[in-house]
């Protein structure tokens, strides 16, 4: 509607509308001790991973069109955000152009990662899909050529970002500045392989972050009480305009019975407190009808800062190092999980999806996950 009224003269052949919409909940075997249950769920079955979606694009002309996404999920009190908002410039058969409101090509299944009904899980296993940057405002490039025998694209990107995310409970401001990368895939009938490579300058409010639930002491209190002798760690651990960098490698099959998927993805943060994340994952899986059969295996193996390097080991500075050391560890997930799930195609564009997820988690302990979810477009 807003495109509509948004074009001068625009007719109703010109738009094109679709949606999409999920309807899902889940529960854990046992709450765990810590109150963070994988995936934020509870002992009871819960129904609150809902997610209603509509996309209008808009012909401006032969050559120029607008497209807005918009989604309202139940966990944000179905408050309706924009996820896309760009035009586009057909420059030709093989090339565009857009401008506005993008999502960032970090992996394989981004472009629809909140339609569920377009992939086998209920959702992309969260050990990669993680990363809370999921847009970015800017221009980007794409291109599609046959190379031989294969076809491939290329997207390249530019741009920026700035929204609020959940920091260990906290609610914070995240920003990212001369935001770049690069995406790529090579195929050929059944198989696809991608990469992606992304840098930018990264922000985060870190400050609010809580150390200590019982007195109440922030993150950013801790610092300011550090000694003199000791100012350079504030530096290291805070988060301002730091150098970081996300690398994606990744494949996918699907021979029309068979199916499989992999990525591994690299996010590498300079000079601040956030760990470096190494993730990854692989997914089998088998059709039989209108029912799919897969089991995925993923990890995730961060590796946590040293932020107290430098600080020498005395009985006097145990408790700064020990704190340091835990402010780092925090930020760093060791996790396997192993899921199992089915999808039954009910009808054209309806899907019932259920999938069991075996958690093994360093610090959480083990879990069983149960979700379900109903998933459609129209």
């Amino acid at each position: 509607m807003l495109i509509a009224l948004a074009i001068p003269g625009v007719q109703a052949a010109d738009l094109n509308i679709s949606g999409f919409l999920s309807v899902g909940g889940g529960m854990v075997d046992d709450d765990n001790e810590t109150g963070a249950n994988y995936g934020g769920y509870e002992e009871d079955l819960t129904f609150d991973r809902s997610l209603l979606g509509l996309q209008v694009t808009g012909q401006v002309n032969e050559k120029v069109s607008a497209t807005a996404q918009l989604i309202a999920r139940k966990n944000d009190s179905y408050e309706v955000n924009a996820e896309w908002a760009y035009l586009t410039w057909q420059a030709s058969d093989n090339i565009k152009l857009r401008g506005g409101r993008l999502r960032t090509p970090f992996y394989i299944y981004s472009d629809f990662l909140d339609v569920g009904y377009s992939y086998g899980w209920i959702t992309p296993p969260s050990e990669v899909y993680y990363l809370p940057f999921n847009n970015v405002d800017g221009i980007d490039l794409y291109t599609t050529q046959t190379l031989g025998i294969f076809d491939t694209s290329l997207q390249v990107y530019f741009g920026s970002f700035d929204d609020e995310f959940n920091l260990d409970g906290v609610t914070t401001e995240a920003k990212t500045r001369n935001q770049m990368g690069v995406a790529a895939t090579l195929g050929k009938d059944w198989w696809t392989l991608r990469a992606a490579y992304h840098e930018t300058d990264l922000s985060v409010n870190v400050n609010g972050a809580i150390l200590d639930p019982t007195s109440g002491l922030t993150l950013g209190q801790f610092l300011g009480s550090l000694p003199a002798q000791f100012s350079f760690v504030a530096p290291r651990v805070l988060v301002e305009e730091d150098k970081a960098s996300f690398t994606q490698i990744g494949f996918t099959i699907d021979t029309g019975r068979f199916v499989a998927a992999a990525e591994h993805v690299e996010f590498e943060p300079e000079n601040s407190l956030f760990a470096k994340n190494v993730r990854e994952y692989v997914m089998g899986g088998v059709r039989a009808g209108a029912w799919l059969f897969h089991l995925t295996a993923a990890r995730a193996d961060d590796e946590a800062v040293n932020l107290a390097e430098g600080i020498p080991a005395a009985p006097q500075t145990a408790v700064l190092i020990g704190t340091l050391n835990a402010i780092a560890e925090a930020q760093a997930d060791k996790r396997d999980v192993i899921s199992l799930g089915t999808r039954w195609d009910v009808a054209s564009g309806v899907a019932l999806k259920l999938q069991i997820d075996d958690v093994d988690d360093e610090v959480r302990g083990d879990q069983k996950v149960y979700s379900v979810a109903v998933q459609t477009v129209f």
